[in-house]
């Protein structure tokens, strides 16, 4: 498998269309359909049902598409990564990060920033659903997850970075009242990030509306924190998320409304013990530097 047969199926699967793939990638239409030949030759699978006048995916093709997009953007990614080392750069940061952290993160890549400026930073947003941090082969410097989520291993280190307390998301409503009493939550529909996306926010939310003897009205979930909050401002139900939003995410199209500090989600970092990138040993001081500023 090689990139090129990845930037021919690719451009198959967005086209539905050899010839036009073809012209995309500046190649013969026989070099895509070699590409794709030995592509499903490999997978063992058959990836398009071709017919002379039809061209779609097979089930096996969608499931593909998604890993087929993170090996070239990975591709990619290390290509611009090795650039930069070779145009100057003096080192290279790896970061893990739920989309729910990123405050204290951010505070802490303006003060690295500015101290080690020719540094490369590489973040990849990932599921808090994910299980990710492996023992044996952890392609990140640090974590910045749940607390929950953190593995009991002797060979991470972990410090714990931040207490978000959840807060109602509601539409702007000039006349309104949504979501201000149990009986009016009761009542409303949830747009909630997804169990799968973010299974600890979840879990405190049902407790929630557990302990005030309602079950919540959801009518639909999603994996991006932008969807949730485009849908409530749009007026298209209510929400609960972590008080503390990255700043780009405000909008004058909704409010929050804090809950009670009982519930809550912990946040943390974590690095593993055999700490050999300077790089990453240059972030942990400025982290710890951070963390007494803030007591």
């Amino acid at each position: 498998m090689h990139l090129n047969q990845i930037k021919s199926f690719l451009a198959v699967s967005k086209m539905l269309n050899f010839t036009n793939a073809a012209r995309q990638n500046g190649v013969p239409q026989s070099t895509i359909s070699r590409h794709i030949n030995d592509l499903e030759q490999q997978l063992g699978v058959r990836l398009f049902y071709r017919t002379k006048r039809d061209v779609q995916l097979t089930a096996e093709g969608r499931t593909f598409i998604p890993y087929a997009q993170e090996i070239l953007d990975a591709a990619r990614k290390g290509s611009y990564a090795v650039k930069q080392l070779h145009d100057g750069a003096k080192g290279r940061l790896s970061i893990a990060t739920v989309n729910t952290s990123g405050t204290f993160l951010r505070e802490c890549l303006e003060d690295f920033g500015r101290a080690y400026p020719d540094v490369v930073v590489d973040i990849t947003y990932v599921s808090g659903g994910e299980i990710l941090i492996d023992e044996n082969d952890d392609p990140y410097d640090f974590h910045f997850l749940y607390s929950d989520m953190l593995p009991d291993s002797d060979e991470f280190d972990m410090m714990e970075i931040s207490t978000d307390n959840l807060t109602f998301v509601l539409p702007k409503e000039p006349n309104g009242d949504m979501g201000r009493d149990i009986a009016s939550l009761a009542r409303q529909k949830f747009i909630l990030l997804s169990e799968e996306e973010n299974p600890i926010l979840y879990m405190e939310i049902m407790n929630f509306c557990r302990s005030h003897r309602f079950s919540p009205s959801i009518v639909n979930q999603f994996s991006d924190i932008r969807s949730v909050l485009l849908s409530v401002s749009a007026g298209l139900g209510i929400s609960i998320l972590p008080a503390v939003l990255p700043g780009d995410m405000l909008s004058e199209r909704f409010e929050t409304v804090p809950i009670d500090e009982s519930y809550s989600i912990s946040c943390a970092m974590a690095w593993k013990k055999s700490l050999l990138n300077p790089a990453a040993s240059l972030f942990l001081d400025v982290v710890k530097e951070h963390m007494e500023k803030q007591r």
